[in-house]
């Protein structure tokens, strides 16, 4: 039985060591021999499912899981689900700026296999995201959406901290999960992960709270 200590967004989580501080020495070197016929070792298993984020669920496909994760983990291996939501809790800054972008869904979205339910998803909570692309990329996500996403949204994330683009307004929700996607465009990891080990970058956040104010809410 596997017990990671993360949720399955670790799979858009750029950074190796992670992977082996948080997934376990058993689960990477299962995850190596299942994707040995493309990659050789967890740099390159990191990659490679970066790169093809729809081959995660088939590399856990059968896997048994344990611990305080286990139930997305469970639900990702069985049917290839991941819940659409954010994940990360961004320190509060009061803000009630509209910027004017329907995008509700975390990047982790990306993991969970395709079907009819989840393009309705995609184009139901997250329809900003079709003036910049035409279809959710299935290759390379991280490199099509850093060209894709407009220059002045990323410029507004870097100068007023990821934060504060969290708590901006899209009508009458948050705007968590656009931060996110901005936090993973800039980075190639995943914000909740970052905190999660203590070093989302204070820099990033623009506020005086620390990192370890910013914690991991489980989908």
């Amino acid at each position: 039985m596997l017990k990671p200590k993360t949720d399955p967004c670790i799979f858009l989580h750029g950074e190796p060591e992670d992977w082996r501080l948080l997934l376990g020495e058993d689960f990477v070197k299962e995850l190596i021999r299942r994707l040995k016929h493309v990659a050789g070792d967890l740099d390159q298993v990191v990659r490679y499912i970066l790169d093809n984020p729809g081959v995660a669920g088939i590399a856990v496909r059968g896997l048994v899981f344990g611990g305080p994760f286990r139930d997305e983990w469970r639900l990702f291996a069985e049917g290839g689900y991941v819940d659409p939501g954010a994940r990360t809790r961004w320190p509060y800054m009061p803000n009630e700026e509209q910027l004017g972008l329907r995008i509700q869904i975390s990047p982790c979205f990306l993991l969970a296999s395709l079907s009819r339910e989840v393009n309705y998803v995609w184009r139901n909570r997250a329809s900003s995201l079709f003036k910049w692309v035409s279809a959710v990329p299935r290759s390379k996500p991280l490199e099509v959406f850093r060209v894709a996403f407009p220059a002045w949204l990323r410029e507004v994330a870097q100068s007023r901290g990821y934060a504060w683009v969290a708590w901006t307004r899209w009508r009458d929700r948050r705007n968590r999960a656009l931060a996110e996607w901005l936090y993973w465009l800039d980075t190639g990891r995943m914000p909740h992960i970052d905190a999660a080990l203590g070093r989302m970058y204070e820099t990033s956040l623009r506020t005086k709270k620390s990192a370890a104010e910013v914690l991991y809410v489980p989908s």
